[in-house]
């Protein structure tokens, strides 16, 4: 198997993960839907990784049952749920509050390697961790509203999310503990949303999907997508999730730099939205 730096692994996950929201919502301002988005990015995802087989062993004999049965979880819990249920938060509660929320994931991730696999994260990592966290709110969170836009069933989404993305890195380290296979490990997680999301999303609307530039547009973010997901597998193949996670967390910088080349003149950056930004980076360079 060839070892590449979990850390530029990670950054690869960061950079296309802050890039794939932009492109989406490019997509909606051009008729795009979310069945259609969702459905192509799970789409995307099984067609990267089994495309990524002839050049890298998945090592199929490698895996045993208990393996598949944690690729299945993280597959189920990150991708499928946590996504299913991310968008379902936005559509309730709105997608900067939602995405704030959401932002806790790293956290849940590092206090659960803690728990779960005794990794030892130093103070500096801490404060590295809660610094990308804090970054990630200040750029996603818009003051204002009122109180009862926080409560509800929108909320409860969005921790769900929130959960459902930070038990993902713990299943597949658990699985790739058991089984060094991060290949086939990505392959698993891929297939188990497909079926997940289309066995639960309007398949009605789906079919009236339209190849205009809303449907490319979700296409490159699916594939951005795709590669940020089999990166940040790879990652976790080679290092601690408490160190992979945060760093792959450190998104929402990216896509401060991208809506400012590809947004401009649709999200303003303010002051808020550099200092957590700022933030970011400070968590970045600390890891």
């Amino acid at each position: 198997m060839i070892h590449v730096d979990a850390r530029l692994l990670a950054l690869i996950t960061a950079v296309t993960f802050g890039l794939a929201p932009v492109t989406i919502k490019l997509a909606y301002q051009r008729g795009g839907t979310t069945g259609t988005g969702l459905m192509l990015q799970l789409l995307a995802a099984v067609a990267v990784n089994f495309g990524l087989i002839p050049f890298i062993d998945p090592r199929w004999s490698l895996l045993t049952p208990p393996a598949i049965v944690a690729f299945v979880l993280g597959g189920l819990s990150g991708n499928a749920i946590g996504r299913r249920w991310s968008f379902v938060s936005v559509e309730l509660l709105g997608a900067s509050k939602s995405s704030a929320i959401r932002g806790i994931s790293p956290m849940i991730t590092a206090i659960l390697a803690v728990l779960v696999y005794g990794e030892v994260v130093s103070p500096a990592r801490w404060a590295a961790i809660v610094a990308i966290v804090a970054g990630a709110v200040l750029v996603t969170w818009v003051p204002g509203g009122g109180r009862k836009e926080w409560l509800g069933m929108g909320v409860l989404y969005a921790l769900g999310a929130a959960l459902g993305y930070g038990l993902r890195p713990v299943f597949v380290k658990y699985g790739l503990n058991l089984a060094e296979t991060p290949l086939a490990a990505s392959c698993i997680g891929a297939v188990t949303a497909l079926i997940y999301v289309a066995w639960r999303e309007d398949r009605a609307g789906i079919r009236m999907t339209r190849f205009d530039a809303s449907f490319w547009l979700f296409l490159f973010s699916a594939v951005m997508g795709a590669i940020g997901m089999a990166s940040l597998v790879f990652a976790l193949a080679t290092d601690d999730i408490s160190f992979v996670y945060p760093l792959s967390s450190s998104a929402p910088l990216f896509a401060v730099i991208f809506t400012a080349i590809f947004l401009r003149g649709v999200e303003r950056l303010t002051p808020r939205l550099l200092t957590g930004a700022a933030m970011i980076v400070a968590g970045v360079a600390l890891l």
